[in-house]
C-alpha cells in the first residue's frame, strides 16, 4: 500500500466514523477507481453499502476483500454480521468463528456468536473465554464484549447466578450512562404538554394518510415480532427502526411560537405546522421504497412511544400498535442485551426499572388522551395464540388476512435489530417467564415497578384420600 492510499484510508475512516458516509464513499470509490484490489477500501466500502441497506453490494464487496486479504479478522466479524441480518445464519456463524480463530481476543466477535449459537456444557468456547477475562492486558470496552458472551453461556447451560454475575460485569465496564432524573423530567413535560385541552384543540390537523404504522413500547418487547408479522403481508413494508420521529420532533421548534425544545413547543404549534412535518415524514418514508409502492410502511422504532402524541396529531388516521411483555421478561432481556446506541439506561438495572416506569406512564397517558386508537399487543397472547392475534392486529390495520402473515418466519427480509433470531423461526415458548430463572436478582427490579412476584403452585403429590399436596 502506498502513502497516498494509506493517507486517503485514514481520512475517510475518520469520516465515515463521525457519520460522514458520502464522503467516506467518494473517497473510497476514488481509490477502487485506481486500484479495484484494495482489500480495506473494499472491505470499508462495503461497511457504508450495508449501512445503506444495499446488503447484496456489500457483501460482494466485503467477499471480495476477504479473497484479497483473507487473515483481517474484522473482515470475517463485519460480513459476519451482514449475513446474521440476512437470515444467513451458517455462514455467519462461520465467519463469526474465523474471526476468533484470527484473533483469539475478538470480543465482538465471541459476543456475536452467542447471540445466535446456544451453547452446551463442554463447549471449548468457554475455556476461550475465561482465558481472555483472566488476562490483565485486556482494555475494558474487550472485557465487557467478553462477559456478556460469558452470560450468554452461562444461561444457555442453565448456571444462572454465574450467567448473572457475567452479565452484570459486562453492563457495568461497557461505561454507559443515563440521566434518569432528565427522563422523568421529559415524561413529565410530555404529559403535561399534551393534556386533553391540546389533543382536543389539534384533532383532525395534519396529514390524510394511512400508510404509515407504527409499532411501540420497551425494546425487547415483541416489536420485532410484530414488525415481521405485518411485514410478512404482500401490502406491507417493514422499514425497521427509524430514527425519524425523532428529527420531526425536533422540527416543532423551529414551527412553533414558544421557541423551546419538544415537547414544550407543542404549547405553540400552529395546525398547519403538523401538515407541514407529516408531509416531510412521509417523504422520508418515499426514500426506503424507490420504485415500490406499497399501502403500508412499518415504522418499528420502540421509543417513538414517546411522540405518540404527535403522532396523532400528524397522521389522525395512523394505526399505532403497543407491543408488551411481562415487565421482569422486557428488563431482563434488555439488561441481557448489550445494545450498541441508544439504549443507554438499560447498563443499569435500576434506572432500567425507573425508564420502564417513565415508559409505562406515558403509555396509560397515551390511551387515556387517545382511547381506542392504540392497539395492544401482548407478546405472551401471541405464543399462546398466535392465528387469533394475528387476525386482531391485521384488522386494526384494515388489513385482509394472509396466510403468510402466520409464517412469518419465511419472510425474506433484512432484520437488524436484537431479535433477527427470533423471527427467523416459527414462535416458541423458551423466551416466558426467562425472569423466573434470576428472580433473586431482579427483586429490586420488581419492587421498584411495582410487580409481585407469586411463584407458580406445583402438585407434588395426591395423598390416599385424593387431597392434593401444592408447594
Amino acid at each position: 500500500m502506498t502513502d497516498s492510499t494509506l493517507a486517503r484510508l485514514k481520512q475517510a475512516v475518520k469520516l465515515q466514523l463521525n457519520g460522514k458516509l458520502a464522503e467516506a464513499e467518494k473517497i473510497y470509490l476514488g481509490i477502487l477507481d485506481t486500484e479495484p484490489d484494495q482489500p480495506d477500501a473494499n472491505h470499508l466500502l462495503g461497511l457504508i453499502r450495508g449501512e445503506q441497506d444495499l446488503d447484496d453490494e456489500a457483501v460482494t464487496l466485503i467477499e471480495k476483500a476477504i479473497s484479497l486479504h483473507e487473515t483481517a479478522a474484522p473482515f470475517h466479524h463485519n460480513i459476519a454480521g451482514i449475513y446474521r441480518r440476512l437470515g444467513r445464519l451458517d455462514d455467519a456463524e462461520r465467519e463469526f468463528r474465523r474471526a476468533i480463530e484470527l484473533k483469539a481476543d475478538y470480543g465482538e466477535a465471541y459476543q456475536g456468536l452467542g447471540e445466535m449459537v446456544k451453547f452446551s456444557a463442554g463447549d471449548p468456547i468457554e475455556r476461550q473465554i475465561q482465558d481472555q477475562l483472566a488476562s490483565k492486558q485486556l482494555d475494558e470496552r474487550v472485557r465487557s464484549y467478553f462477559n456478556f458472551a460469558a452470560g450468554k453461556f452461562y444461561d444457555d447451560v442453565g448456571d444462572y447466578d454465574r450467567a448473572f454475575e457475567h452479565y452484570l460485569a459486562g453492563n457495568r465496564e461497557a461505561h454507559r450512562n443515563f440521566d434518569t432524573a432528565g427522563f422523568r423530567q421529559q415524561t413529565k413535560d410530555t404529559i403535561y404538554a399534551y393534556g386533553s385541552d391540546c389533543v382536543r384543540m389539534h384533532a383532525g390537523a395534519g396529514v390524510d394518510s394511512r400508510k404509515p404504522i407504527f409499532v411501540v413500547g420497551m425494546p425487547r418487547s415483541g416489536t420485532t415480532l410484530v414488525e415481521q408479522i405485518l411485514s410478512s403481508h404482500s401490502g406491507v413494508f417493514g422499514a425497521g427502526e427509524l430514527n425519524d420521529m425523532k428529527f420531526i420532533a425536533r422540527g416543532t421548534t423551529t414551527l412553533s411560537e414558544v421557541k423551546q425544545p419538544y415537547p414544550n413547543s407543542i404549547a405553540g404549534m400552529p395546525r398547519s405546522g403538523y401538515a407541514r412535518l407529516g408531509t416531510e415524514y412521509l417523504n422520508r418514508l418515499k426514500r426506503l421504497t424507490p420504485g415500490e409502492e406499497y399501502a403500508r410502511v412499518v415504522d418499528k422504532h420502540p421509543l417513538n412511544f414517546q411522540f405518540v402524541g404527535l403522532i396523532m396529531h400528524l397522521f389522525p388516521n395512523a394505526k399505532i400498535i403497543h407491543s408488551t411483555r411481562h415487565p421482569l421478561d422486557t428488563c431482563l432481556s434488555c439488561f441481557f442485551q448489550n445494545f450498541t446506541k441508544g439504549q443507554d439506561y438499560s447498563f443499569d438495572l435500576i434506572k432500567l426499572a425507573h425508564f420502564y416506569n417513565d415508559y409505562r406512564r406515558m403509555m396509560e397517558h397515551w390511551q387515556m388522551m387517545f382511547p381506542g386508537r392504540i392497539h395492544n399487543v401482548a407478546y405472551e397472547s401471541v405464543l399462546e395464540d398466535q392465528e387469533r392475534e394475528t387476525r386482531r392486529l391485521l384488522d386494526f390495520c384494515d388489513l385482509e388476512f394472509e396466510q403468510g402473515c402466520i409464517a412469518f418466519h419465511e419472510t425474506d427480509r433484512s432484520i437488524k435489530t436484537a431479535s433477527f433470531m427470533q423471527v427467523r423461526r416459527p414462535i416458541y415458548q423458551s423466551s416466558k417467564n426467562r425472569w423466573r430463572n434470576y428472580e433473586r436478582q431482579l427483586a429490586e427490579v420488581a419492587r421498584t415497578i411495582g410487580v409481585q412476584v407469586v411463584r407458580p403452585v406445583t402438585i407434588s403429590r395426591v395423598s390416599g384420600d385424593g387431597r392434593l399436596s401444592c408447594r
